[in-house]
C-alpha cells in the first residue's frame, strides 16, 4: 500500500505518541526582489574596494580583519558550507567551504591556502590595488527567499590594469532579513580558439 506525503506524515505523528506538535515556521513576507540583488552586487564591489585599499595603508593587519567583517556580513557561512569556488585557485584548495578558506582567498596569510589574496589586487610581484569594481549583471532569478544573479565583474587596479570575470551568486534571505551569498563561482572568460 502506498501513501501521500500528508498520510505518510499523520501516520508517523501517531507512531511518536500523538498528534504532531503545532509547528510555528517563521514565514518570510518579503521576498528578493531584482534591486536586493542589485545592491548586494553593488556592495560586493565596495567591499572588495575597501578591502583592496585598506591593505594598501595597513598591509595585512589592517586588511585581513576587514575581509573578515564583511565575509561574517555578506556570506552565509554561519549556516554551513557555502559553495565558493573563487577564480585564482586550484589543486586541493580549489573550493572554499569553510569561512577560513574564503578569508584567505580575499586575503592570503593562511598556510593551509597558496593564497595570493585577490582582493589585495592585481597578481603578481608588483601588486596595485583595485580602485574600480562594476557588475555587469545578465541574469537575476528570484525565488521568494533565494535569488542568483549571473554576469561578469569588472574591476581596474590603480596601475591600470583590467580584468573581468565571470560571476555566479547564490542568495537566501537570512532571519534578520538580510541578503547572504550561499553560492559564489568565479572564473576568468573563456579565452579559446
Amino acid at each position: 500500500m502506498r501513501f501521500g506525503l500528508a498520510t505518510t506524515a499523520f501516520l508517523a505523528s501517531l507512531s511518536i505518541g500523538g498528534l504532531a506538535a503545532d509547528a510555528q515556521p517563521a514565514v518570510m513576507t518579503e521576498t528578493i526582489a531584482v534591486s536586493d540583488v542589485k545592491a548586494a552586487q553593488n556592495s560586493w564591489c565596495d567591499a572588495l574596494l575597501a578591502i583592496s585599499k585598506a591593505h594598501a595603508e595597513g598591509g595585512i593587519a589592517k586588511s585581513k580583519p576587514l575581509a573578515g567583517d564583511v565575509i561574517d556580513a555578506a556570506y552565509g557561512y554561519q549556516f554551513g558550507p557555502v559553495a565558493f569556488k573563487p577564480t585564482w585557485t586550484n589543486g586541493d584548495t580549489t573550493f572554499r567551504p569553510t569561512r577560513q578558506g574564503a578569508l584567505s582567498y580575499f586575503v592570503g596569510d593562511d598556510p593551509d591556502y597558496p593564497d595570493p589574496g585577490f582582493a589585495i589586487g592585481t597578481p603578481g610581484a608588483n601588486r596595485s590595488p583595485w580602485v574600480k569594481c562594476e557588475p555587469e549583471t545578465f541574469v537575476i532569478q528570484t525565488f521568494g527567499n533565494t535569488a542568483n544573479a549571473q554576469g561578469w565583474v569588472h574591476v581596474e587596479a590603480a596601475d591600470g590594469t583590467k580584468s573581468k570575470v565571470d560571476k555566479t551568486f547564490g542568495y537566501v534571505r537570512d532571519d534578520d532579513g538580510a541578503l547572504r551569498i550561499v553560492l559564489h563561482h568565479s572564473s576568468t572568460p573563456f579565452s579559446g580558439n
